[in-house]
């Protein structure tokens, strides 16, 4: 049966790739050789997470991001993909909170604080945030090999909900939370046809330090956030092409502890 729309994504599609290849002079054995690598990462059931990686940003955010489309225009924060580790169920804890960590968790310590606003500059009382992020050796909690395929994580036997929570703001809208500095979160298996993509493109196979977060309150979109670290030399070389640069953040020794300020910018529904 005839589709309509997909008849004119098709030819958009099908006419970008000739601009592309028209514009950087695309041999016919350069072609030959893309063709050859998209079929040996299907044969080798890899082509889903490269698809992902690597085109994933641009797509989701513009099919699950268009209410934060252009943040610059009013401040909003920008929108950046979940990912495949998010998983529903994470415990409502007390502002301040503490994510849930095993006795001996190791890590640095870092407390993450900050206030959730409007792009009228106004607090978001009551706002949630649903927080997850991997263990200092790159696990997250709470999946399955099959929800990561193919790569393998380090351990896949944590404690239910560890390093995963939700947290209400205050009265004016501030939050904070204590956990631990990330780990390094691998995006292609070692001698992988991705990885071997990822160094042709200079591209690291891990991506930088980062905590994510799901922003919600009544009246305003749902932001889907990530939190980077400054300093960190992944950022330059995502696999995913670039990181928003309001989500890069200082990192500061407090103590014993390290501290991180994340203000999140919503906007509303109109």
């Amino acid at each position: 049966m005839h589709n309509d729309r997909l008849t004119v994504v098709f030819n958009d599609l099908q006419q970008a790739v000739a601009d592309v290849v028209t514009k950087h002079a695309v041999t016919p054995a350069e072609f030959d050789a893309a063709v050859g690598w998209i079929e040996e990462s299907v044969q080798a059931k890899e082509f889903s997470l490269a698809a992902l990686l690597l085109f994933g940003f641009p797509v989701q955010t513009a099919a699950f991001g268009q209410a934060y489309a252009n943040p610059e225009k009013d401040g909003a924060t920008a929108w950046i993909m979940p990912g495949p580790a998010y998983a529903p169920g994470a415990p409502l804890l007390p502002n301040p909170a503490v994510l849930p960590m095993r006795a001996d968790e190791p890590g640095e310590p870092l407390v993450v604080s900050g206030t959730v606003r409007s792009t009228y500059g106004e607090p978001v009382a009551g706002a949630l945030l649903d927080v997850w992020q991997a263990t200092a050796e790159g696990s997250y909690s709470d999946l399955t090999p099959e929800m990561v395929a193919p790569l393998e994580l380090p351990d896949w036997d944590l404690p239910e909900h560890l390093l995963r929570g939700k947290i209400r703001t205050d009265e004016q809208g501030r939050y904070e939370y204590r956990t631990i500095v990330p780990g390094l979160e691998r995006v292609a298996a070692p001698g992988s046809r991705l990885s071997d993509l990822l160094a042709t493109l200079d591209r690291a196979d891990e991506r930088p330090l980062h905590i994510h977060a799901i922003v919600s309150g009544d009246g305003f979109h749902t932001l889907t956030h990530q939190v980077h670290f400054a300093g960190d030399p992944r950022i330059t070389r995502v696999t995913e092409g670039s990181v928003p640069a309001d989500s890069v953040h200082q990192l500061e020794q407090d103590g014993e502890l390290r501290t991180l300020t994340c203000d999140y910018v919503l906007r509303p529904v109109r």
